[in-house]
């Protein structure tokens, strides 16, 4: 017989009642016995009698009797700090979490509540230390926050590697400065060169810092769309593409470590291709290896056609240098 498991909304195939997990998601299924007795329904129980008003408390005639000493420091009434969450408790004034099935919202959708910083930092650690925990639970609905999420992390990671950049592009500039002076005399002048390489370098990292924010929102679309194809082509995209968007969203906030110098652009992209496949993985309910495929395929035919291009460029530029005069020490 067929069944359906209420988690993932997929069919499985099943010989025997009872509770089962469902071969898709694992969640538990409980498959009720038809042909199983009517248990008699319970008695109503009488209401409880009525117990007489107690005695009003003497106080002083022109009110009521103060509160007990201490009250006001206990602790708070149930309900006062929000309801629990994946994330912890809510701190008053924050909206309730959504209904059942929906999801919890994450830190940074409570950022006026929680504040700016905290909400991304806790979002943040979440994503990078406990990607699974996160994206079981997150709502996938709250597209827009994981947007900026996403963006704001992606323009401070590029900001400060186009800082790092900029540094480094100053410190080379006296080694540039020694290379030019070995050519010979009147070919170039070695001073109006490095101002012309100064300026340029300064202008293409002001074009880039701008652009970085538009950059990264092009770059989560992109992404999002590319992904979300290959998991419809294997069926593994039920919850729809503002499911995978969301994902793709979050993970984005992982190219905050550009940060780190030297190496902090491989760290994130090999960091975030592992959140991206748990993420969808989990949101999606589609598997590991159906996320896998997804995230890992674009991603091997980018690094291929990378290096295609980089040997199809070494060589035309070998190519296209001219014959340099001896003794100039390149």
């Amino acid at each position: 017989m067929l069944a359906r498991c209420a988690h993932c909304q997929e069919t499985f195939s099943t010989e025997r009642f009872g509770v089962q997990r469902c071969p898709h998601c694992g969640w538990e299924v409980l498959l009720a016995d038809p042909s199983a007795p009517t248990p008699p329904a319970a008695a109503p129980t009488p209401p409880p009698a009525p117990q007489p008003a107690p005695p009003p408390a003497a106080g002083p005639a022109w009110g009521a009797p103060p509160p007990p000493p201490g009250a006001p420091w206990g602790p708070p009434p149930p309900g006062a700090w929000g309801a629990p969450t994946p994330w912890g408790h809510l701190p008053p004034g924050a909206a309730l979490p959504p209904a059942a099935g929906e999801g919890e919202s994450a830190p940074f959708v409570q950022r006026r509540t929680r504040g700016f910083l905290a909400a991304f930092g806790q979002t943040w650690r979440l994503i990078a230390f406990e990607p699974k925990r996160f994206f079981r639970f997150v709502a996938v609905r709250e597209t827009s926050s994981a947007l900026l999420f996403g963006i704001v992390s992606f323009t401070i990671g590029t900001w400060i590697s186009l800082l790092y950049a900029l540094l480094a592009g100053g410190a080379s500039s006296s080694a540039l400065q020694s290379l030019l002076r070995k050519l010979p005399a009147g070919s170039v002048d070695p001073d109006t060169a490095i101002s012309m390489v100064q300026r340029a370098t300064v202008r293409g990292v002001l074009a880039q810092a701008v652009i970085t924010p538009i950059a990264g929102l092009v770059g989560i679309y992109i992404v999002a769309a590319v992904i979300h194809m290959l998991l419809l082509a294997v069926r593994g995209a039920p919850r729809g593409f503002s499911t995978t968007l969301t994902v793709i969203s979050y993970a984005y906030g992982l190219f905050l470590l550009e940060a780190l110098p030297m190496c902090g652009g491989l760290v994130a992209l090999v960091w975030f291709t592992v959140a991206v496949i748990v993420g969808v993985a989990e949101t999606q309910r589609c598997g590991m290896g159906r996320a896998g495929f997804a995230v890992l395929t674009p991603a091997l035919l980018f690094c291929a056609c990378l290096c295609a291009s980089a040997g199809i460029f070494a060589a035309q530029l070998g190519k296209s240098l001219p014959n340099l005069p001896e003794g100039t020490g390149l």
